[in-house]
């Protein structure tokens, strides 16, 4: 059907059944385009869109009561399915509560569809109810703003355009959020006119990044006959790649648990505790450092490269350097994957082999004394043995989900290979906030048993995310470490400096709530453990449930402490 077709079809029909015509032809040109996924919150003004949703059997809707949660389930959907869910609210304050998410896109270059119901231009400025300016609402954190006004039939024409442009802009060469703000007029409801007769050709978005041959000579160059690591995280590109890129330079692979990477020959999974024995690195200083991908949250891996003066290459398929310590002397934006396996082919010969096996024989070591600490139930449970035992129950291509602060750094520096794993973290901002609507989202896009590991303040931080779990037909398991407070802060100097009492008050933030009967209050099953054994029966339970483990955030600093200095003496013997 063309638009003159259209336009003819819709004239003469009332104002709501061209509305709604409107939000029809725009879900069906996002179904074309491979949507498959709508989180809702719910209101009035946003009905068009809604209805014209929920209408489409090919997409599945969930909805949240909270805006917040919406969002950040929103973001864990295009985080695990690469493609972006509509993420739809009514007008006023409701829009501003997806404002932290779409933050976290931007910066994880993670697709949104963020629709935000609005009141006609004639209802602005006037005093009515719910209506706020929304009129580039998130500023420079989405990759478009549109405002097409209320539907018109002389403007049908470009329906699908719209919809087109808001899809590609959303997974474009820089993926991220698409604010679409639309004023709906009353009446809301309104009957759309059949679309099946329309013939359309779909307009298919397409894109790359690559580097000709004299470029990847030219980086081959910087990496020839020197000795260096490669560091893997989030948006690395193909695991094998990277693999046979680091055995042609000889060169170990420090790689993030996000980075697919832990399980090829050439990594180092423990790196953080490795980098902390000067003993074994100081005669392993690199010449220079390929980082691919995000960086780790490692702060000792950072201070050890900074410290060590070598040459930075950063290689990302985005525009962003992450070089927080502004030390990278090169930025390739390319593919990562087609960077690899390019640059492999002019790389002749690696400068020295026994660079790679002191690295990997020492990770070695880590793995085996870890696994086997973590394997002994005779000690109340910690942090980093939660982290080891929930990665260990998962099976091949289960999710884990693991919040900012001390669990992803749990995970990273003592939870073993998640290589077999699908890992996700929200690391664009490292905020603590929607980790479980995070979590769910993931869970949702993927269908598959889903784990989220976070900490007692992320869980209340979130808690409003557990209203309806259990009624949802996702598998997620919720892993809480409950050290009643913010346990990351005693690893800061603020621990040493401040009083106790002001400490307390301002950074260890006990809040004494009881996160088991809460969780219950949500219908939802619980388990409190104390034990390895307690542990990993509760994880092995089916269903959605909420799972508690007690810690003490001091004994917590100085286990980490011993774990670290246990792997120092195992490599060093």
């Amino acid at each position: 059907m063309d638009s003159e077709l259209l336009s003819e079809r819709l004239a003469g029909r009332p104002f709501e059944d061209v509305q709604a015509t409107f939000c029809a032809v725009i879900v069906d040109e996002w179904v074309r385009q491979g949507i498959h996924h709508a989180i809702i919150a719910p209101g009035s003004r946003s009905t068009p869109l809604a209805l014209a949703l929920s209408n489409r059997s090919e997409i599945r809707i969930e909805v949240f009561h909270d805006e917040r949660s919406a969002a950040f389930a929103a973001l864990g959907v295009g985080l695990a399915a690469g493609q972006p869910a509509v993420l739809l609210c009514t007008s006023g304050t409701a829009a501003a509560h997806f404002h932290a998410a779409v933050i976290e896109s931007s910066l994880s270059h993670v697709p949104m569809l963020v629709v935000t119901a609005d009141r006609p231009p004639e209802l602005k400025d006037v005093g009515a109810p719910q209506t706020i300016d929304q009129t580039k609402l998130y500023g420079d954190a989405v990759r478009w703003f549109h405002d097409p006004g209320v539907a018109d039939i002389a403007a049908s024409g470009s329906w699908r355009s719209l919809a087109r442009q808001s899809y590609a802009s959303a997974v474009g060469v820089n993926p991220g959020s698409v604010h679409l703000n639309l004023p709906f007029r009353e009446p809301l409801t309104g009957k759309a006119i059949d679309l099946s007769s329309e013939r359309l050709t779909r307009t298919q978005i397409l894109g790359s990044i690559g580097l000709s041959d004299s470029e990847l000579r030219r980086a081959a160059e910087l990496f020839e006959n020197q000795k260096g690591i490669i560091i893997a995280g989030r948006g690395c590109g193909d695991a094998s790649a990277i693999s046979e890129l680091a055995e042609s330079l000889g060169w170990p692979v420090l790689a993030d648990s996000r980075s697919g990477c832990q399980g090829i020959p050439e990594s180092v999974v423990h790196f953080d505790s490795l980098v902390r024995s000067h003993a074994f690195v100081e005669h392993l200083a690199p010449e220079v450092v390929l980082r691919i991908g995000e960086s780790p949250s490692s702060k000792v891996l950072s201070q050890y490269v900074t410290k060590s003066g070598a040459s930075q290459v950063h290689v990302s398929a985005f525009e962003n350097t992450f070089d927080a310590d502004s030390q990278v002397s090169m930025h390739i934006s390319s593919d990562p994957t087609s960077f690899c396996r390019g640059i492999t082919r002019f790389i002749k010969a690696a400068s020295d082999p026994n660079h790679l096996s002191q690295w990997v024989s020492a990770d070695q070591k880590a793995r085996a004394i870890i696994a086997k600490e973590f394997a002994s139930s005779k000690n109340a449970l910690s942090a980093p043995q939660v982290a080891f035992v929930s990665r260990a129950s998962l099976s091949t291509g289960d999710n884990l989900f693991v919040s900012s602060s001390m669990p992803v750094r749990d995970l990273e520096w003592f939870g073993g290979d998640c290589s077999l794993l699908q890992v996700f973290s929200n690391r664009g901002a490292n905020g603590i906030d929607g980790v479980i609507a995070s979590a769910i989202g993931v869970a949702i896009a993927t269908r598959q048993k889903t784990l989220v590991l976070l900490g007692d303040v992320a869980f209340l931080h979130d808690s409003s995310s557990l209203t309806a779990l259990a009624d949802r037909d996702v598998d997620l398991k919720i892993v809480v470490t409950d050290n009643d407070g913010g346990g990351i802060f005693h690893y800061l100097p603020q621990a040493e400096i401040v009083s106790e009492q002001v400490f307390e008050k301002l950074f260890g933030t006990p809040h004494q709530t009881d996160l088991v009967k809460m969780a219950q209050a949500h219908r939802l099953a619980t388990f409190e453990c104390e034990s390895v054994e307690q542990l990993q029966s509760s994880l092995s339970t089916p269903g959605n449930c909420v799972i508690r483990v007690r810690t003490d955030r001091v004994s917590e600093v100085a286990i980490h402490q011993q774990l670290h200095e246990l792997v120092s003496s195992a490599i060093l013997a």
